[in-house]
């Protein structure tokens, strides 16, 4: 993909979102969903040799094998943690952050010095998972960055709708500053009669399409009502010489015309940058 074309960009500038049906090729995203199968199959099989198992759905996709795994131990959040992993700075994530049709969308936007945001998340809803509630992703940063011109990506693995989770986007949100977030329970939230007036938009879209959104950008996922889990990534990109909101947390250079030779050049350097700072 070569990028925003003028009219994807205003839109995108205007409204606060943009949808993008064909992002990544199924290459793009593919060692990485390997890479999560391969975990899956080996915490399967040491439950199966632990006599917690006696089924590790091998022949199970990729969306449903990591649910009924889950069902038949009868409970799964450790699992599911494992296979997530804190630290999941792997080969294949890396590709994926680096590929050339994301980092031509964002260059579209920002221009040529990228940055890969040190905030992203990995994440597998599963199954009566509920959803969550509406936030700006800046409510989860230091609002230094209120000003840093982000392009966030919500990037999904699997094919996604209602029935699984997709995103609701309230159009123009972002004109409307840094709204109030609460914490009721674990997670910040804005409460319904706080969130801006505006169309409500739905998401729905295939594996490896994405929904690009703004920092200020209202939006919530639907909860998960069907048998299988919703994987997907959220990603950010921004300048480099900018706040990140994340000052403890190094990100990595994707992409440079200044200074090519900062560029990481693979998921190794990103690991030792991150080992360097303490993460």
């Amino acid at each position: 993909m070569p990028g925003l074309s003028q009219t994807q960009l205003a839109v995108f500038k205007e409204e606060g979102y943009l949808l993008l049906e064909e992002l990544l090729p199924e290459a793009a995203y593919h060692p990485l969903v390997e890479e999560l199968n391969a975990v899956i199959d080996q915490k399967a099989r040491q439950a199966r040799d632990a006599g917690q198992l006696e089924d590790i759905f091998a022949e199970a996709p990729f969306e449903r094998r990591l649910a009924q795994i889950c069902t038949a131990l009868g409970t799964g959040k450790r699992l599911i943690g494992e296979v997530l992993g804190k630290q999941h700075k792997s080969a294949g994530l890396f590709y994926l952050l680096t590929h050339p049709s994301i980092l031509d969308v964002v260059e579209s936007v920002i221009g040529p010095e990228i940055l890969v945001h040190p905030q992203f998340n990995l994440r597998a809803k599963m199954p009566g998972e509920p959803e969550v509630i509406w936030h700006q992703d800046i409510a989860f940063l230091d609002h230094e960055v209120e000003d840093t011109f982000m392009v966030n990506f919500w990037v999904p693995l699997v094919d996604t709708d209602m029935e699984n989770g997709c995103l609701e986007i309230v159009v123009g949100s972002h004109r409307h500053g840094i709204v109030a977030h609460e914490q009721p329970v674990s997670e910040l939230e804005i409460p319904d009669q706080r969130v801006p007036a505006g169309e409500r938009v739905l998401t729905p879209l295939p594996a490896g399409g994405a929904a690009l959104l703004q920092h200020k950008t209202v939006h919530r996922s639907f909860g998960n009502r069907s048998d299988g889990v919703r994987w997907s990534l959220d990603i950010r990109y921004s300048d480099p010489t900018k706040p990140t909101g994340r000052p403890e947390v190094p990100g990595f250079i994707a992409r440079s015309r200044e200074n090519p030779s900062a560029v990481t050049q693979s998921h190794l350097d990103w690991q030792a940058l991150m080992a360097e700072a303490g993460q």
